[in-house]
């Protein structure tokens, strides 16, 4: 290379990772989906405060937990849950952050039906298209779901494409726009750290079954990721299961982290089965 050159491709800034995951033709994101990422990451909170965010809601859990082992009874407040959840994302949490969350019940919601309707199961609901949804116990139906999908499945085959007698239904696949706007923001911090801060108050205000079959719930996208690759036929879906076993139940575990990639897994899901609705036509 000439020097020349050598001082030119110097003067010019290369591409950032956003800019070649937007360019890559097999990144399975939707380019809308990225660019909520690429916001929310680049929020100062990100990069000072999430690490040391992470520490202490697992430190403060832990905590929470050992109490709630030792007291009798089992105390929870689902109603306190809604209300300080919606009032820390309205208050707290970036919009890109809110956005990225209420997409995520939204998507995960698409998967299972997408999976309910052609294994023969009746379908959740649950789509939240402003933060102010997230009431009513949400965030414990958004679980709940998971577990009576599979339950419902009977461990049953899922019927494969070749033998499928009908077409596979993407109809339950839209994605309607989310509001996250109307409150005045004190802070917008990112996302994952948001979550952060709601796994404390997840701990305190469920009772000790309900946060551990939360917790454990992350676990069962690899089985999720399986039944579509068995109603598709595309194994590229068991690619993006989490590391290790679903069989090896763990609760201690880095919950905000394993969370935030959780709801990255639905959204790479439901890119794919979008991908397969427009090659049906």
């Amino acid at each position: 290379m000439a020097d020349g050159a050598r001082i030119a491709f110097a003067d010019r800034p290369g591409p950032s990772i956003w800019d070649a995951l937007a360019g890559d033709p097999t990144h399975h994101l939707s380019r809308h989906s990225l660019s909520l990422l690429e916001r929310d990451s680049n929020r100062w909170s990100a990069r000072y405060l999430r690490s040391p965010m992470r520490l202490v809601s697992r430190g403060l859990v832990g905590i929470i937990t050992l109490v709630k082992r030792i007291l009798p009874g089992d105390m929870s407040s689902h109603t306190a849950l809604d209300r300080l959840g919606i009032w820390f994302l309205s208050r707290f949490v970036s919009e890109e952050g809110g956005e990225l969350l209420l997409r995520h019940f939204i998507l995960e919601t698409n998967v299972l039906a997408f999976i309910a309707r052609n294994g023969g199961l009746a379908e959740p609901t649950l789509r939240p298209a402003r933060l102010e949804d997230l009431d009513d116990n949400a965030v414990v139906i958004h679980d709940v779901n998971v577990y009576e999908l599979l339950t419902g499945l009977g461990n049953k085959p899922l019927p494969r494409p070749e033998e499928r007698t009908t077409p596979l239904d993407f109809t339950m696949l839209d994605v309607a726009p989310v509001d996250t706007t109307g409150k005045r923001r004190w802070m917008r911090l990112d996302l994952e750290t948001g979550l952060a801060c709601m796994n404390v108050a997840f701990a305190l205000f469920t009772t000790a079954e309900e946060y551990r079959r939360a917790v454990h719930s992350l676990q069962l996208d690899e089985s999720l990721l399986g039944c579509l690759a068995e109603l598709t036929g595309d194994e590229l879906f068991r690619v993006w299961r989490p590391a290790g076993y679903v069989a090896i139940v763990r609760t201690n575990r880095d919950v905000p982290r394993d969370l935030f990639a959780h709801a990255i897994v639905h959204e790479y899901a439901h890119a794919r089965l979008e991908w397969h609705a427009a090659r049906a036509g």
